[in-house]
């Protein structure tokens, strides 16, 4: 294995080299232009950053087909993220993205972006808090090199793929809210109007049917908390434990307290079958909903509906499945649910015997639906994705062509091209420019004469925004 992970081992034709090597980079002709100037300044220009458009100005920098790879401000050890991403025609670039001319004849900049986007930075991007990749680490990646009509046939089987999985990915999300939206439909079937007429139910105020509690929180000094169950000791929840993997069914906390303590911290307990949502909070937005599987407390982000006699839980949870908590919280800038707002809902309550009957249907009904879920979940694109770029950027999947020229002969011309030409003297970036200042944008060097070796002039196609993943 090379630096990167990248595997050291290449197919017939291929040659290594660094990312210096194959490109130009432009970065001493960027120019960061800040939100406030961009907004006098509106224009049809495109105005890039780190990971993508980020708005508009009205002048340009460059006017080229060009690749830009993440500075800082880029997920770089995140594989599913993307890195570098291409640009053509007008285009105008800050200070968080690398610009790289890819030398045409060498370099696909195409394959250039997949291959960097594939490509795995440890020991390259550092930082603590926000990742940086230095213009001298980027200098330094190595770069597996097809000839350069190989890498347009792997760009060629790798749009063709990508799209297709791109495609998957959508449909996947759109059968699971399909299934979102089916199991809805169901719920409201029994718990919505046409449903419960068609039953003969009765309506009852929530607040007939079940007592409704906010929690307590005791102060720090007066209980100890204890982090793992043991016999005699009862479950405090929190919100963070409604995210456990139990489903409706919540027996596990993260803290617990001795009867003793609850005694003398005057806290009070409900018994299992307590129904908890969020009662403030960002956590009303998640809507969720459990039971408790034992006695316990709760504290004070926490709203507990105990049933009442002739209530079953699971029938009241399965109705509390079609109530939006966030449409009953009073809307303020840390949204909070209170007892009147519970209060006057109406519950459909059959008798106990058809309440259970209702919660075996839907119990049935919905394992279906949870089975669908769980097939759905199990489909993983980006792990497809990963493994059809490692074997195509590792030359399985692509033919070969005896009549391509090595890359490794290609390359030689351009190194030798560069030594023959000397060190170009390094190019200091201009300060940024106050906006009085702005009578030209900085112009970009021109594109390589096309009968220099390896360097043909580019062309300039159709704005080609496609992030490759």
């Amino acid at each position: 294995m090379s630096d990167g992970g990248i595997p050291s081992e290449l197919p017939k034709g291929w040659a290594w080299a660094t990312l210096g090597e194959v490109v130009e980079v432009l970065d001493h002709l960027r120019v960061p232009v800040s939100a406030k100037e961009r907004a006098e300044r509106t224009g049809a220009v495109p105005y890039y950053g780190a990971a993508g458009q980020v708005g508009w100005i009205d002048e340009k920098i460059f006017d080229e087909d060009l690749v830009l790879l993440g500075e800082d401000g880029v997920q770089f050890f995140d594989a599913d993220k993307p890195k570098a991403y291409l640009v053509s025609g007008p285009s105008w670039v800050n200070n968080h993205a690398h610009v790289l001319r890819a030398l045409e004849n060498l370099v696909d900049r195409r394959y250039l972006a997949y291959y960097l986007n594939h490509f795995n930075y440890e020991g390259f991007a550092n930082g603590t808090t926000r990742l940086k990749l230095t213009k001298a680490a980027m200098l330094r990646i190595p770069v597996m090199l097809p000839p350069v009509e190989e890498q347009r046939r792997i760009v060629a089987l790798l749009d063709g793929q990508l799209s297709r999985l791109d495609a998957a990915e959508k449909a996947l999300g759109d059968a699971g809210r399909r299934v979102a939206l089916t199991v809805r439909s169901l719920l409201n079937g029994y718990f919505g109007p046409s449903g419960v007429h068609a039953r003969g139910w009765r309506y009852e105020r929530l607040e007939d049917v079940a007592e409704i509690r906010g929690g307590q929180t005791p102060r720090k000094d007066s209980v100890a908390f204890e982090s793992e169950w043991k016999p005699g000791l009862v479950p405090f929840w929190k919100v963070g434990d409604m995210n456990g993997p139990e489903g409706r069914l919540m027996s596990r906390s993260r803290t617990y307290l001795s009867a003793e303590q609850i005694r003398s911290a005057k806290v009070r307990t409900y018994p299992a079958g307590t129904v908890l949502l969020p009662k403030r909070g960002g956590a009303i937005a998640t809507n969720k909903k459990r039971i408790t599987a034992a006695d316990g407390a709760f504290d004070l982000n926490i709203m507990g509906v105990v049933p009442k006699k002739g209530l079953v839980p699971e029938f009241l949870w399965y109705w509390f499945q079609t109530i939006d908590l966030a449409e009953l919280s009073d809307g303020s800038n840390v949204p909070q649910i209170n007892k009147p707002d519970l209060s006057h809902l109406l519950i459909p309550v059959p008798g106990e015997s058809g309440q259970k009957d209702v919660v075996r249907q839907l119990d049935d009904l919905l394992a279906r639906f949870d089975r669908m879920r769980s097939t759905i979940a199990n489909v993983k694109p980006s792990w497809l994705r990963a493994s059809l770029l490692q074997q195509v950027l590792a030359g399985r999947m692509v033919p070969q062509d005896p009549a391509d020229e090595p890359a490794e002969a290609v390359l030689a011309r351009v190194r030798a091209a560069r030594e023959a030409a000397g060190a170009a003297p390094a190019r200091r970036p201009g300060p940024r420019r106050a906006p009085a200042q702005r009578g030209a944008a900085p112009e970009a060097p021109p594109p390589p004469r096309a009968d220099a070796p390896a360097l043909a002039a580019a062309t300039q196609p159709t704005l080609d925004l496609e992030i490759p993943t």
